[in-house]
């Protein structure tokens, strides 16, 4: 088959898409935040660490900078209605949970509230911070732990990912696994 070089811009048809996250935090004042996020992925299994590409002006990133912990969410594409009001840069002081309509459930671990209605959770502390630039940044976060909803916990891989329906993105649209399901 015949290759040729696309410029950068067009690069979102070369890309599978990015599974989208809702990172869940706490400023230190209580305020509970949820914001979408795409640029998610892990970085090392032992010990599991993802790593999060942010902007320096967003609520989740400050929050992540004085408590040191969040949740990576992974929602379904059931509820791309609610993420997509999760990406409305609301005030800081607005609880984004009620905003949403999501659900707030206790963590394991970690302060901020697990997302309910996403089906699965990785509960981090913020273990290394990478300045890409002077508004971009990637940080790290160590997994302390991992919880499903117990109707996803399938160790067969071919259905559980079907079943767990992840959400991608890209290029302002989103997807499941092999299907267009809507625009941001």
């Amino acid at each position: 088959m015949k290759k040729i070089e696309i410029p950068f811009k067009d690069s979102p048809v070369a890309s599978p898409g990015v599974p989208v996250y809702l990172i869940s935090t706490i400023s230190k004042e209580g305020v509970k935040n949820i914001a979408p996020y795409g640029m998610v992925m892990p970085v090392s299994h032992h010990p599991l660490i993802y790593a999060v590409g942010s902007d320096k002006d967003r609520d989740t990133y400050k929050n992540i900078l004085e408590t040191k912990v969040f949740v990576l969410n992974v929602p379904s594409t059931a509820i791309l209605d609610k993420v997509n009001l999760s990406a409305v840069k609301f005030p800081a002081e607005i609880d984004e949970f009620e905003k949403t309509r999501l659900t707030p459930k206790p963590a394991f671990q970690v302060k901020p509230p697990l997302i309910d209605e996403c089906r699965s959770h990785f509960e981090c502390k913020l273990s290394g911070i990478y300045e890409v630039n002077k508004t971009r940044v990637i940080f790290l976060g160590e997994v302390l732990s991992v919880s499903i909803d117990r109707e996803f916990y399938i160790k067969d891989f071919a259905k559980q990912k079907g079943r767990l329906d992840p959400l991608f993105y890209v290029h302002g649209a989103y997807f499941g696994l092999g299907r267009y399901v809507g625009r941001r």
